[in-house]
């Protein structure tokens, strides 16, 4: 996450609304190998497939990590400013391609209005160079060096938790590590989103609908609030305003979820829990709010048959990864895939 000054520079989040109780780790305790932050990442992995890392302490990754997302949030309200002319020379093409710019409203909410955000994904591929890079608009290759920086160390943070969930399940350690390699092609992407501020009563809605992440693993940093998680207790209807939990972004830790990808390979020991992006809350409405993500997908072969857990692989275990993916993003975009939670254990209302 950001350090406290960029928290400083925006409105307070709110005190009067209902915050999702989530597990804190410290990056340096997990690297360290400590046995009770490997448990407490499993954990949360299992009742929320959400939990928060602080990067604070840890001086080989987090300390880099915080400040390069710091000259991120700088580096991207200049690129979400350019002209929209020049960002519609980059737009994305799914399901031929993931990569570029997504303009605002081309996306519908479960209101069946227009989206409130935009986003650009820059592929990891292009970045470590396992294919040319992607076209992009002058401003955002001069910033190339400081993603590809930024997706080095967010890396190194991705393999510690796969390793770490891993061991905790009883494989051996590089076992989902091994099915997404940095050096092979895959739908790995950093990700920048702006969500637009919301003045208006009319704009005081959902930005991004809500789903499920179809990767493996994503950190997420924010300043301003505006993700909300979907209560876990059983049978919690994403209709019912009353089941959504804020999440409270804090300085020098990342936002880590889980993706459906996980919840596949593991027949359903760890949970991808459905979320979404709402107005920010408050005050923070009336700003921006931008979003800096690294989404780790499989590489594109790798299989989606289930590795441990009981149950049977069901269709998706004869599919690639690249296949899967494209998949599930057309779905989304058609609407016609019904989302909801997936995996993890049982359970009433989430408390830590």
């Amino acid at each position: 996450m950001a350090s406290a000054k960029l928290f400083g520079d925006i409105p307070p989040f709110p005190d009067d609304v209902p915050i999702a109780p989530m597990y804190t780790v410290s990056l340096a305790s997990l690297r360290s190998g400590d046995d009770a932050a490997a448990k407490s990442v499993l954990c949360a992995c299992q009742e929320l497939g959400f939990f928060l890392l602080d990067l604070q302490g840890d001086d080989e990754v987090g300390k880099t990590m915080i400040e390069e997302i710091d000259q991120l949030f700088d580096a991207g309200t200049k690129i979400m400013s350019l002209p929209e002319d020049e960002k519609e020379q980059y737009l994305h093409d799914i399901p031929k391609s993931f990569l570029g710019f997504k303009p605002r409203g081309q996306a519908k909410t479960e209101t069946n209005e227009p989206d409130r955000f935009e986003w650009l994904n820059i592929g990891q591929d292009g970045l470590m160079g396992n294919t040319p890079p992607q076209p992009l608009p002058p401003l955002v290759q001069s910033y190339l060096p400081l993603f590809a920086s930024f997706l080095k160390h967010g890396q190194s943070i991705i393999a510690a938790i796969n390793a770490t969930l891993a061991t905790q399940l009883g494989l051996p350690p590089d076992t989902f590590a091994s099915l997404q390699p940095v050096t092979k092609p895959s739908g790995t992407v950093v990700r920048l989103i702006r969500a637009f501020a919301s003045p208006r009563p009319g704009d005081v809605r959902t930005n991004m609908i809500h789903h499920t992440d179809f990767g493996t693993i994503t950190l997420l940093a924010n300043v301003l609030g505006g993700l909300q998680i979907l209560d876990p207790g059983q049978d919690r209807d994403p209709a019912d305003e009353q089941a959504w939990l804020w999440v409270r972004p804090r300085p020098g830790c990342l936002i880590v979820n889980l993706g459906d990808a996980m919840v596949q390979w593991t027949g359903g020991l760890l949970r991808s829990n459905v979320h979404r992006i709402r107005h920010a809350p408050g005050p923070q409405r009336l700003v921006d709010r931008y979003s800096l993500a690294i989404l780790a997908r499989p590489e594109r072969d790798a299989s989606m048959r289930r590795l441990v857990g009981d149950g049977e692989d069901g269709e998706d275990g004869d599919l690639t990864a690249w296949e899967w993916e494209v998949k599930k993003a057309m779905a989304l975009k058609r609407g016609d895939d019904a989302v909801a939670s997936k995996g993890g254990k049982p359970q009433g209302s989430l408390k830590i």
